[in-house]
């Protein structure tokens, strides 16, 4: 079920129908509305986005992925070349983070990560402090 945030947009900028909107899971209901009106530069592009979460552990971790994946992002377990985002925990490591900085990759903290998938912006800062 979409959540309350999401359904009011959604009922506000689409023809579709309170139980349509009801049906859908928040990762569906925002993919619909990143189709029909498509991300700004300094938003986040979910097609073949690739996302990285490293200090967590394997509970968080796999909850996180599936979060991820539910927002249509491609979850990896390394610093890849097509790595656009690493989501770091209290844990990463400084290697993996070194590497993630050199390729120019969007680092983010927990928080910063969540309000990129409510809102679909990228936070101000790149790096967390």
């Amino acid at each position: 079920m979409a959540s309350e945030r999401i359904t009011r947009i959604l009922l506000a900028k689409s023809d579709l129908s309170s139980e349509e909107i009801a049906s859908m899971s928040d990762g569906d209901a925002w993919g619909w509305l990143y189709t029909q009106f498509p991300p700004k530069s300094r938003r986040y592009r979910k097609a073949n986005a690739e996302i990285c979460f490293t200090g967590f552990g394997i509970t968080e971790r796999k909850g996180l992925e599936q979060e991820a994946s539910e927002a249509h992002l491609d979850v990896v377990k390394s610093v890849t070349k097509q790595l656009r985002y690493l989501v770091v925990g209290p844990n990463a490591g400084p290697s993996k983070l070194k590497k993630a900085q050199e390729r120019e990759v969007v680092i983010l903290t927990l928080t910063q990560f969540r309000a990129m998938l409510e809102t679909g912006e990228l936070p101000d800062s790149e790096f967390p402090d």
